[in-house]
């Protein structure tokens, strides 16, 4: 293994095995989103580079971001779009990504450690492995002449002609347990009269009844999927109508040529697509390395760095091995390459803060990493390699395509996941058996279906963003209705009802953003309250002092919560923080700790009016949610949440000119969500950086 990192090094005349990317302290990380601890700050600045890094004249200054690792889930969807789809996912051991801001894409929070390194050779061996895997046995045929029938005859150039009602018995064998393929080829005798019914059976079992229609000379062939065990098996062929009349020519028979049994492909099989030449074809191995290396490089290999990687190949042939493990070998060192590990950009000029524009390889990463959390594809290198892409009308025109690709799913899944705290609808939430019974792995996970759902609708519908908080539609299966108070759907799988008339709106009222946002065995108006000012306004509560109390007693021997909250606000340590959280948290104490309505806090009346930090009086969180989703602070938060995404740093002064723009297109747009991602991705910060003084 270290001879193979230590030839991996060599591309790159570095290893960075063991040594931290990072240049955020311990405290620029936090917590997975939704597990924060009651009354915690936020995160502390240091994602990215401080406010006078840029030197004196800052209006000019477009920052830059540190070498950026690939997380867990850009890893695994990268593997997936470079090796055409194969269905793994080796990150999925990987530590836990850092977070910093609210994310796990943040470049200057990715750490790399020697364990990561070597999860990486292994992840890049199975990987490798699997893609190369053969097919699952050969396919098998057995000719209709030699297996012979219960009736009939052969004839027709190698048809067994079932004369009258009869069968056809073909033994076959399954190498490995798996889904296979059955086909039989067959016709109909010409001429009048009804088609030949045809029965097949597996084992005994019937699989299908179908009339034949091909002829001798255009034979039809049946196909069906079967599951087999490894072993001999029996498909037996029937024919089941024969009919005979000489007076009016009719005749019908059933005539069979074979039977095919196709074995399931191996865990890869795409090996014929990493491999488009065949051995000793002049220029092959070049041509397949190069061909690889650049896709997972994302950009042109230089013909040093190409001769270097095909080396491994020849080394392993002169060592015995084949010409495909030889390939195996270099694709392995190219996987492990930090060209494919981190996402790297460089700066002609290291030492110059004068911005440059990113090269179109760069920004082809940039914005597949944005959208997709994967590589570019390979209408981005087409225009990176034409030196076309670092246009602002080219940018807008693939963000529109982009975003119509069903790999956009990932900022849903990734950026709003986090944002909006669905992925924290996880194992680790666990709520007190006995306060909520209802509440349990199933429901949990219907909740995080619905969020899912909501935020997908409005992404792909090009929809307002606001309508994800705002709007009066959500999407339940029967037991999430009856969970809310809703007539029944009528099915365990989702659809989308109204919520005109309820007491729920949007994403704020859902049961699965309730359940995070509170304790096992309470409602948390802290919780959430903290959650409305940073997620959605990106207002910073203050600190809570060092022995703040985040638990909460759930009984009322206290009074209710609105009263517990106004005698801890009487602490001056306590009040400037709280005086933000606690109204818009209050709004939400119609919904328990995991979301179901109620009308009493215990013994008490509740009271869910107040005012939001930026003003405006609302009676409950249904009209606490429409003021913020017309607030100017709304589209500038959301402006800035995407942008601190998209780049991978923290936000700097300099960047609030960019976001202010943004924000403002953003809300008259009608907060479409393509409008704020064309503004910010052909703004000057996301297609340009600079270096860094010494």
């Amino acid at each position: 293994m270290r001879g193979i990192i230590a030839a991996c090094c060599l591309l790159v005349g570095g290893c960075y095995s063991g040594v931290s990317t990072s240049q955020a302290s311990d405290s620029d990380t936090d917590t997975t989103p939704g597990a924060e601890g009651e009354g915690e700050g936020g995160d502390t600045d240091g994602g990215g580079d401080s406010e006078d890094s840029g030197g004196e004249d800052a209006e000019v200054d477009v920052g830059r971001v540190t070498l950026h690792r690939l997380n867990r889930a850009e890893y695994n969807n990268t593997i997936r779009d470079l090796f055409y789809g194969l269905d793994v996912s080796p990150a999925d051991v990987f530590p836990a990504d850092d977070h910093s801001f609210g994310f796990d894409n943040i470049a200057d929070a990715l750490n790399t450690t020697p364990l990561l390194v070597e999860l990486y050779e292994r992840a890049a061996e199975q990987v490798l492995d699997e893609a190369f895997a053969a097919p699952a046995g050969e396919p098998m045929r057995v000719e209709a002449e030699t297996a012979g029938g219960s009736a009939g005859a052969e004839c027709c150039g190698g048809f067994w002609n079932l004369t009258t009602n009869g069968t056809i018995d073909f033994a076959v064998d399954a190498e490995v347990d798996g889904d296979y393929a059955l086909i039989v080829r067959a016709a109909g005798q010409d001429g009048p009269g009804p088609a030949p019914n045809m029965v097949v059976t597996l084992d005994g079992a019937e699989q299908l009844a179908v009339d034949v229609i091909g002829t001798v000379d255009a034979p039809e062939d049946v196909e069906l999927d079967v599951s087999l065990t490894a072993g001999a098996h029996v498909v037996t062929v029937e024919f089941t109508n024969d009919t005979y009349d000489p007076d009016a020519g009719i005749d019908t028979n059933l005539l069979v040529d074979y039977v095919d049994l196709i074995p399931p492909a191996g865990e890869g099989g795409v090996r014929d697509q990493l491999v488009a030449c065949a051995q000793g074809e002049p220029g092959c191995t070049d041509e397949t390395v190069r061909t690889f290396a650049e896709r997972a490089w994302r950009r042109p290999l230089t013909d040093e760095e190409l001769a270097e990687l095909v080396a491994f190949v020849e080394f392993a042939q002169d060592d015995g091995e084949t010409w495909d493990e030889g390939l195996k070998l270099a694709m392995k060192a190219a996987l492990l390459s930090p060209h494919f590990i981190f996402r790297v950009e460089i700066d002609p000029e290291p030492q110059s803060l004068e911005p440059h524009l990113v090269s179109d390889f760069e920004l082809a990463s940039r914005l597949s990493y944005f959208l997709w959390s994967s590589m570019p594809d390979d209408a981005l290198f087409e225009l990176a390699r034409a030196g076309e892409l670092n246009d602002p009308d080219a940018i807008a025109q693939q963000v529109e395509r982009m975003l119509a690709d069903p790999k956009a799913s990932a900022l849903a899944e990734n950026f709003a996941g986090q944002w909006l705290y669905t992925r924290a609808l996880n194992e680790e939430l666990v709520k007190d058996s006995q306060t909520y019974p209802d509440f349990d792995t199933a429901l949990r996970e219907d909740m995080r279906t619905e969020m899912e759902l909501l935020i997908a609708a409005v992404i792909e519908e090009g929809r307002g963003l606001d309508e994800l908080f705002n709007g009066r539609e959500t999407f339940v299966n029967d037991r999430l209705a009856a969970f809310y108070g809703l007539p029944p759907v009528g099915t365990d799988d989702f659809v989308r009802v109204s919520l005109e008339g309820t007491n729920r709106k949007g994403l704020l009222t859902t049961g699965g953003l309730m359940s995070v946002l509170a304790h096992p065995n309470v409602t948390s108006p802290i919780k959430r309250g903290k959650w409305v000012v940073e997620q959605l306004l990106c207002i910073e509560p203050p600190p809570p002092p060092p022995d703040a109390e985040t638990t909460v007693d759930p009984s009322f021997d206290e009074g209710p919560m609105r009263d517990r909250l106004a005698k801890h606000r009487e602490d001056p340590s306590c009040a400037a923080c709280h005086e933000l959280m606690d109204p818009p948290g209050l709004a939400f104490e119609h919904y328990d700790g995991i979301g179901a309505w109620r009308d009493m806090e215990g013994p008490y009346e509740i009271d869910p009016s107040g005012t939001l930090p930026i003003g405006g009086d609302f009676a409950d969180a249904l009209e606490m949610v429409d003021l913020i989703a017309s607030s100017e602070e709304f589209s500038h938060c959301v402006a800035e949440k995407v942008l601190l995404y998209g780049l991978g740093r923290g936000i700097e002064k300099y960047d609030e000119d960019i976001i202010g723009e943004a924000a403002d297109a953003f809300s008259a747009s009608g907060y479409q969500l393509q409008t704020l991602i064309t503004q910010l991705a052909t703004s000057d910060n996301f297609r340009m950086r600079r270096g860094e003084a010494e």
